[in-house]
């Protein structure tokens, strides 16, 4: 039979029945939309939190600290961390690198002008080893505290969080206007150091000015305020106190092998040091998120499993409906190959077009939707990071459009065996 004769009868068997057509598109395209609707949510949703996660709560990294002493509302360092300690947790087995973080150990100012308007705060600054935030880098930025000189602007990364602090915080109840990211790369500001806002109980010796630019953002948690080179904090701190500094307030420390976590942290506690672990936290993000997504899977194979059931039902009962056509179509020489592509492209047309249905339902919503998720999340810390309208990977849409156009095409073949192979006087002698 010609191409011609094939799509004339297997639009013509579509027209016959519009109320089965109609039923079948329904079930094809709702079946098509929820499997794209679980495939998003996995792979565009839950795989971006996971990552994000990762970042800010690296599973490799540990925290350590001196431990500490409480006597009423004070609490004081029992321990130290300085280079003999950093040297000695360096030779712990496991260890793959470690990050010392110093602190700014003086009063410091942050101010800025944003559209005309004036703005100071007190502001944290801790001096990291440079490869520790090189992810946060903006391309063509540079942060490194090789030969510092004051004529230059110091290269600083901010936090994410407390860039949200601001926006969401200051910025709001003092009628400010708001950064992003984007815009927010290479502004200069100036750091006051030695001086404090609330100078009437701090007590410093001396103060400079020393100019900064914003080289990126970082989404790690420990790392909160303004974070600077270390060897530019170091000098500054020998500037201020008049002699270098030795002491750190935290390091981070990064093991070559989760497996090894559980020991590390016994070593570490052996210099007594206090050890905080992003596993527990990264453990209960996950198993919320598997909870989640395992309730989206089996509410979609529900969907599925229905719409097989609908399938077979429909297809069933058209085979009986066509069982004289289908003996007449034999009986004058279509024979069981012919027969099977002519049903089998009977429904795939209509898994085709099902698919399409379903799947371009989910694009539209997705795409219309998306402006206001991304507005909704830009005030979220973390989830900002996550939600966007490029979570719909272009894979999905054809992926549900492949899968209604076979499926229905699969539960016909298997209804249709039994009478391809039936004697053409039989079936039209029912």
């Amino acid at each position: 039979m010609k191409l011609q004769g094939y799509l004339f009868l297997t639009f013509r068997s579509m027209w016959r029945k519009p109320g089965r057509t109609l039923m079948h598109l329904f079930a094809m395209a709702v079946a098509a939309f929820f499997l794209c609707l679980s495939l998003v949510g996995y792979f565009g949703i839950r795989a971006p939190f996971v990552r994000e996660l990762g970042r800010t709560f690296p599973e490799k990294r540990l925290i350590v600290k001196p431990k500490t002493l409480e006597i009423g509302p004070v609490k004081m360092n029992r321990t130290k961390l300085n280079a003999i300690i950093i040297d000695r947790i360096g030779e712990i087995s496991g260890v793959d690198a470690i990050y010392p973080i110093q602190p700014i150990c003086f009063p410091v100012r942050a101010e800025g002008s944003i559209f005309g308007q004036e703005i100071m705060t007190d502001i944290v600054v801790n001096g990291v080893p440079p490869h520790l935030v090189e992810d946060a880098v903006a391309p063509g930025e540079v942060f490194e505290g090789k030969n510092y000189s004051p004529d230059r602007p110091a290269p600083v990364v901010i936090s994410r969080y407390f860039l949200d602090l601001y926006n969401m915080g200051i910025a709001r109840s003092n009628n400010l206007p708001q950064f992003n990211e984007e815009t927010a790369i290479g502004r200069t500001f100036d750091l006051v150091l030695g001086e404090s806002t609330i100078s009437g109980l701090v007590h410093t010796e001396k103060a400079r000015r020393i100019s900064c630019r914003v080289v990126g953002f970082t989404p790690d948690a420990s790392l909160l305020g303004l974070v600077m080179p270390l060897e530019i904090v170091k000098v500054l701190n020998a500037w201020y106190h008049g002699h270098v500094v030795l002491d750190y307030t935290l390091a981070q420390v990064e093991i070559r092998d989760v497996k090894d976590v559980e020991d590390v942290i016994g070593a570490l506690e052996g210099l007594g040091l206090a050890v905080e672990s992003n596993r527990e936290i990264l453990g209960r993000f996950r198993f919320i998120l598997n909870v989640i997504s395992g309730v989206a899977l089996l509410f979609t194979g529900v969907v599925l499993f229905l719409a097989a059931l609908n399938l077979a039902h429909s297809e069933s009962l058209a085979v009986i409906e066509q069982r004289s056509e289908i003996g007449l179509l034999h009986a004058l020489g279509l024979g069981r190959m012919g027969l099977l592509r002519l049903i089998l492209g009977e429904k795939m047309v209509l898994g085709f077009i099902a698919g399409i249905l379903g799947a371009g339902t989910l694009v539209l919503l997705w795409y219309g939707i998306g402006s206001r998720m991304e507005a909704v999340a830009s005030d979220i810390p973390f989830i900002k990071n996550v939600i966007t309208r490029e979570m719909l990977p272009s894979w999905i849409p054809v992926a549900g459009v492949l899968f209604s156009t076979f499926w229905g095409a699969f539960f016909s073949s298997l209804i249709i065996r039994g009478v391809l192979f039936t004697p053409p006087g039989r079936l039209m002698n029912r």
